[in-house]
This record gives C-alpha cells, sequence and structure tokens, in this order.
C-alpha cells in the first residue's frame, strides 16, 4: 500500500506540471579568472527584464529559459561582477555571456559566492554536490562530518566504542554504495569500517552523491549510488592553506596544504593530516569512554602534468592511525583486566590517471587509471583478536569517442568502451583462525550517450565481468533525462550491481560483543536490481528562487549476505538470502534563496527497507523511518560573517529482538524518534577566518547503548544496538589562512 501511495504522489506531480512551452533560449554564463580564462558560474541569475520569470545556471554554467510574450532582454547578474542585459530578439543558437568583474581605480577585485551545496539540473543522473564552501559549514574534520548540513546521505555509528560509522543511502549500509576517489573505487574491505575517516575534509574540493546505479565504466559494484570525493588540485589552489580545529573533549587536528607549480605544464601539491584525542569521557558513567582515542598521520601528495594532447595526475597516500576504546579503566592503565579495544592500522595508496586526446577537436580520446593499496590493521577487542593485510590492485583502459555534427558545431552521441582488472588478496585471523580470499575479475564494457534529439538524452551502458570464484555475470545500465521545459527535468534509470561480502570487515561492530558468529553457508556474490525516477525543477515565485527535487528508488535484491540479529540473542547468523529483501526509498527536497546570500534547504524522506529473517519479512532493524531535515544558512553581503544552523530528526524504528535476555539487558521493541541541533558561526577577517560550533546542542543522547556494559566478558555484552549519537553536545572551534 505504501508503495502505491509513492507511485500516486509521483504521478500527480507529473501531471501538474505544464507539458507545453514555448521557445526556449539556452546559453552558458562565464566570469573571468585570475589568468583571463573563463570559468562557468553555478547559480548566476537569469531574468527577463519587467518581469518576475527567471531561472538559475546550473553547475557547468549552463541554463535554458522560456521565451515569454514581449520578452526581448535577459538580465544576467551574479555577486562580484557587473549585471549585463543581452538582448535576444530573433534568437538564434546558443548564447555565450562572459561576465565583467567589478573593479576599483587600483585593483580587481572578484567576489563571487560559492554555492554551498548543488542538486545539478544538467546531470544524467540525480546528483547533489556538496561545494567546498558547504564543507565548511561544519566541523568537517573527515568524510564521515561531511554530511551534517545536507540531507543527501546519513552517516551513523556502527557501535558504541571504536567510533567506527557508516554511509546510509536509499536507507540500505553504505557498503551497497561505490565510494570513489576521483573515479578511482576507494575504501573497501579492510577499509570498510574506518575508512571515512581517512579522508580529511579540508583535502576535499567537493563530494558528488549520485544516487541510483552508475555509468558501467565506473565497475559493477554500485547498487544504490556513487559518492565520488574530489580533492584539492594543484593547477586550482593558492600556494599554502592551514586549518586547526580543536574540541572541548580533547580532540585536536591541524591540516596543510601547499601548491608549487614548476612550469605551466608541471605542478605538484603535498597535504598533510593530524589529529589526536586523549582524553577520555564517561558521561553516561556506564565504565566506558564515549569516544575513542585516536591517534592519526595522514600524508599526500599529487603531481599534475598538463600538455596540449596529454594530462596525468599521479599521486600516493599514506594513512598510520592508532584507535583505543573500552573501560576506562583500560584507557588509563588503572586494570590490566579490563575490557579494551584496539586498532591499529597502516595503509599505503599509488594511483595514476591519465589522459590521451587523439585528434584536435576532442573526437577521440584514451584514458588510463591504474591504482594500488596495501592495508594492514592489527586489533584486538577484549579477549578478541582480528588481524587483517588486504593487497588491492585496479586499472581501467577507457576509449572514448564522439559523433559530431559540426555544421552545428555540437556533439550528439558518445561512444566509450574499455577493459577493466580488479584484484584482491584478502588474509584474515579471527582469534588465530586464518583465512585467505583471492579475487581477479577482468571485465569488458560499453556505453552509449546520444543527446540528438531536442531536450532528450539517453545513456545505455553494458558490461560483462568474469570473477574466479562467482563465474561470468551480465551488468545492464540505463538512464534517460527529459527536459520538460527549460526549468524542469524528469530522470528515469534502472541497472543491476552486484558485490563480494567482507563480513568481518564491513561488520566491526560485531567483533565488539560476546555474541557468537555463524556462517550458515557459503557466502554467494549479492546481486540487486536498483530502479529510480526523479524530477528536478527551478523556478520563481513572487521573486523568490526555489528548487525542487523529488526521487524516489527501489531495490530489490536477488540474494543478499542477511544479518540476523533476531534469531539468538547470543549469535549473530550469516547467510544467504531465502526470501525477500528490498528498499523504497522516497525523498523531496526543497531549497529557498529568498535574497542574497540567505539559503533555506530542507528534506523529507520516507525509507521503507525489509529483508526476510529466519523465514521472517521484517522491517531492518536499526533503520529509521522517516527523517526531516532544515538547513538555515546566511553570509553577509561583504562575506565578513556566515551563519549555520541545522536542525535533523530522525523517526522511530525497530530493534532486534533481545527477549530472551535477563529483565536488566533487555530493550524494548522499537527505539523512539529524536531531534538534534546544530550551528556554526564564521567570521572572516580577508585570508584569515575563525569559527566556532556546536554539534547535538539538543544534547540528545542514546540511553543504555551498551548491553551488559557492567559484565563485558559475559554471555549478553554488545556494543551494536546504536541508532541514535552517543555523544551528547559538544562545542569546537577552529581557524583558517590562506596564503
Amino acid at each position: 500500500m505504501r508503495n502505491h501511495i509513492l507511485l500516486i504522489i509521483f504521478s500527480i506531480f507529473f501531471i501538474s506540471i505544464n507539458l507545453f512551452s514555448q521557445q526556449i533560449i539556452t546559453g552558458t554564463v562565464y566570469g573571468v579568472g585570475a589568468d583571463e580564462e573563463k570559468i562557468p558560474l553555478s547559480k548566476a541569475r537569469i531574468t527577463w527584464m519587467n518581469s518576475n520569470v527567471g531561472t538559475l545556471t546550473d553547475d557547468k554554467g549552463n541554463f535554458k529559459i522560456e521565451e515569454i510574450q514581449g520578452g526581448h532582454n535577459l538580465i544576467i547578474s551574479f555577486l562580484g561582477y557587473v549585471s549585463d542585459t543581452i538582448h535576444v530578439h530573433d534568437y538564434e543558437g546558443t548564447l555565450e555571456i562572459v561576465m565583467d568583474k567589478f573593479t576599483t581605480t587600483d585593483e580587481i577585485t572578484v567576489t563571487g559566492r560559492m554555492t554551498d551545496a548543488t542538486i545539478s539540473k544538467s546531470d544524467i543522473s540525480s546528483n547533489f554536490k556538496i561545494s567546498e564552501k558547504g564543507l565548511q559549514k561544519a566541523a568537517c574534520c573527515n568524510l564521515a562530518e561531511s554530511f551534517v548540513t545536507n540531507a543527501a546521505a546519513d552517516v551513523e555509528f556502527s557501535d558504541a566504542v571504536t567510533g567506527a560509522r557508516q554511509i546510509k543511502l536509499l536507507g540500505l549500509q553504505g557498503i551497497y554504495s561505490q565510494l570513489m576517489f576521483e573515479n578511482i573505487p576507494s575504501l573497501r574491505g579492510l577499509a570498510t569500517s574506518f575508512g571515512l575517516s581517512y579522508v580529511p575534509g579540508p583535502w576535499m574540493q567537493s563530494i558528488s552523491i549520485s544516487k541510483g546505479t552508475s555509468s558501467v565504466v565506473n565497475g559493477y559494484e554500485s547498487i544504490t549510488g556513487q559518492i565520488n570525493l574530489d580533492f584539492k588540485k594543484p593547477e586550482d589552489y593558492n600556494p599554502m592553506h592551514f586549518n586547526v580545529f580543536t574540541e572541548e573533549i580533547g580532540r585536536f587536528e591541524a591540516n596543510v596544504d601547499a601548491t608549487y607549480r614548476l612550469s605551466d605544464e608541471i605542478s605538484t601539491m603535498v597535504f598533510l593530516h593530524g589529529n589526536s584525542s586523549s582524553f577520555d569521557h564517561d558521561f553516561n558513567g556506564n565504565g566506558f569512554t564515549d569516544h575513542p582515542l585516536v591517534q592519526q598521520f595522514n600524508f599526500m601528495n599529487r603531481w599534475k602534468l598538463q600538455y596540449d594532447r596529454f594530462e596525468s595526475v599521479t599521486g600516493a597516500h599514506i594513512i598510520v592511525e592508532d584507535r583505543q576504546g573500552g573501560q576506562s579503566d583500560f584507557l588509563r592503565g588503572t586494570n590490566k583486566d579490563a575490557y579494551g579495544i584496539d586498532i591499529k592500522t597502516n595503509r599505503f595508496q599509488v594511483f595514476s590517471k591519465n589522459g590521451f586526446l587523439l585528434d584536435e577537436d576532442a573526437i577521440s580520446s584514451i584514458g588510463t587509471i591504474v591504482s594500488f593499496t596495501h592495508h594492514s590493521q592489527k586489533s584486538f577487542f577484549g579477549k578478541r583478536t582480528y588481524d587483517g593485510e588486504q593487497n588491492s590492485f585496479y586499472a581501467n583502459f577507457i576509449f572514448d569517442h564522439s559523433f559530431a555534427d559540426y555544421e552545428a558545431e555540437e556533439k550528439y552521441a558518445k561512444l566509450t568502451t574499455g577493459l577493466s582488472f580488479q584484484y584482491d588478496n584478502l588474509n584474515e585471523s579471527l582469534d588465530l583462525n586464518p583465512t585467505n580470499r583471492n579475487e581477479l575479475v577482468p571485465g569488458i564494457f560499453t556505453e552509449f550517450s546520444y543527446s540528438g534529439l531536442q531536450n532528450f538524452i539517453f545513456t545505455a551502458g553494458l558490461r560483462a565481468d568474469n570473477h574466479n570464484l562467482y563465474g561470468t555475470f551480465i551488468t545492464p545500465r540505463f538512464h534517460i533525462k527529459y527536459d520538460l521545459t527549460a526549468s524542469t527535468v524528469l530522470r528515469a534509470s534502472a541497472g543491476k550491481g552486484y558485490r563480494s561480502s567482507y563480513i568481518y570487515a564491513e561488520n566491526s561492530a560485531i567483533l565488539a560483543s560476546s555474541r557468537n558468529i555463524i556462517i550458515e553457508s557459503d557466502l554467494k556474490q549479492e546481486e540487486a536490481w536498483n530502479y529510480g525516477l526523479n524530477t528536478t525543477s527551478e523556478f520563481d515565485f513572487g521573486g523568490v528562487y526555489f528548487t525542487l527535487n523529488i526521487d524516489y528508488f527501489h531495490t530489490q535484491f536477488i540474494n543478499q549476505v542477511v544479518m540476523d540479529m533476531d534469531r539468538d540473542v547470543n549469535s549473530i547468523y550469516f547467510s544467504n538470502l531465502d526470501g525477500e529483501s528490498y528498499s523504497n526509498s522516497f525523498q523531496i527536497d526543497l531549497i529557498i534563496e529568498p535574497f542574497s546570500g540567505f539559503t533555506a534547504s530542507t528534506a523529507y524522506r520516507i525509507n521503507d527497507v525489509k529483508s526476510t529473517y529466519n523465514g521472517v519479512l521484517m522491517d531492518k532493524p536499526l533503520q529509521s523511518f522517516v527523517k526531516s531535515f532544515l538547513n538555515l544558512a546566511y553570509t553577509l553581503p561583504d562575506e565578513s560573517w556566515s551563519f549555520d544552523f541545522t536542525f535533523d530528526y530522525n523517526g522511530k524504528g525497530r530493534l532486534p529482538s533481545t527477549a530472551n535476555n535477563p529483565e536488566e539487558y533487555q530493550l524494548a521493541d522499537e527505539f523512539p524518534g529524536y531531534l538534534m541541533l546544530h550551528t556554526q558561526i564564521t567570521k572572516r577577517f580577508g585570508q584569515f577566518e575563525v569559527y566556532i560550533g556546536g554539534e547535538n546542542l539538543s544534547d540528545y543522547i542514546q540511553p543504555n547503548p551498551i548491553i551488559a556494559a557492567n559484565d563485558p566478558f559475559g554471555p549478553y555484552f554488545d556494543t551494536s544496538m546504536i541508532w541514535g549519537p552517543i555523544m551528547g553536545r559538544k562545542i569546537y572551534m577552529g581557524a583558517r589562512y590562506t596564503l
């Protein structure tokens, strides 16, 4: 019934949109950079003179606007640039508008405002992009904390002692989303549980979240979506940037990135990050520290080479981390028999991306991506030990060819084809019982994109992979986008995804408990279909600009590795799916810009996620059914002050059964909804800025996050029943300086 309601809502929305439009004016708006190169301006305002009819440019500076009766002049405006008026009577072709910067008699001043977050109207898939400015709206010490001020994805704690976090997209664990570093698959296998803390926030230029299946060019693993991290690049950034951060609980972090240009063609960038948490706190009095003590060193160096027809990006990334948790007596060394956790990690990655243009018109090109990662972990959880070592190699060879109409000077289709190879060697040892797994997966893919029809784009992709353990499998994916009007687009997608399951590496929470781990059979490859519908619309009402986005995605598993926590309070069962498992996710986003500098972003989501546990179809545990979100952000016109407030409501959900526990260790059948409030204030003094903020200002804490905390070596101890915040109010402050 719930599915029918969602489809009815979607149908009503589609039918209510105006299906008829007049002539559409298209164009691109540019600003001018430091070297006088043209830079696309995102969110520039395009308005018909003497009317309230307008639109905004997308993240590539492109716009479409319907012609109105008597409309001959378009007004183009963007903060920091001189407003321009363009006469478009007898319009033909595509407009290219280059705006002039405000100037003074002594120097040129450019104050263009960077957009915090963008719901793209131009991309063929449902895409949400968080900019560098958007990342700075929260503490954003690492990737796990980068989603606080937006509703694109959720990040939740996996347990109450290790600090492990996981992304949730479309109501499902982050393992079903493909995490990419500039289109290189990353943070897989052993890095799954703690990988979100390996990416410092100040290093990132942006994060793109695409819902649903992604391009077959990037592999077969994406099921619910793709999260692509874009790091700062040496050709784009200032010589040096500093960031320091501290929290009241004793956490300290420092970041520095430095750029050096050896020539016009060669540049390099060095990133350094260090963080330390040395003080344990037990605010709820259960004897366990509320947050792990972490010492991390993080280093990356990347090089950029760029010539007329050749471009190369090569780099190396090193991480060393020691993470401790458990009872306060263990951390202070006052009781050698206390329950403790220690996780030591060493990670090293090298990568290289290369592109070759085969002709002057960029009709054909060849791209190569290669990456090698070594990841080792030595750890203990109380009396349980877990060690792992993973070596991974990834290669992707891509050929692109565009089909062009030279008379119209436009490309109307593109064929992409290539070969890929993924190798993973994982050695694990749980309680001195070693296991080894080698995976070799060569693949071939092809994808065709067509944009030759007015307002219509479609992409069809197909890949075949041969897995040494699971055999050959086929991955089809399909996307379409239709520009219903100049300001409204419709999208649909369908595709398949596969993945291998690493139950220990991906579920560290089960190690921090007394439950027995039972694998009932040989676990098969996970396989699922994903279907999506989306509409994005930008419109003006009373001089106020709105962006409305509506998503509906359905994920249907053919096979899934099911983790059953309900059958036995003393055990966790892993088995192949025997029955039905699916996810329905419906979300509405509304972004309002009533005047320059102020943005209100709101979202409402429904997640209906069910799976079959021991023959019974039930709601997925520890999953909120609804989520509401509101973010208010304001920056003064001179950008000297910025204010940000976020309200985040997570609804109730089901808890795994604890009915067979002793009464003092039993939980309710469901957890309640709760509200969280975050805020940040930033003051800028030219290139120097300071910020102060608070997270979880409502001070809501999940009661009893650890079952049997008074008996950690007993049969009922469990830290994995986490559905809410385990830390109360946190106040932080920091400073940034750019040379």
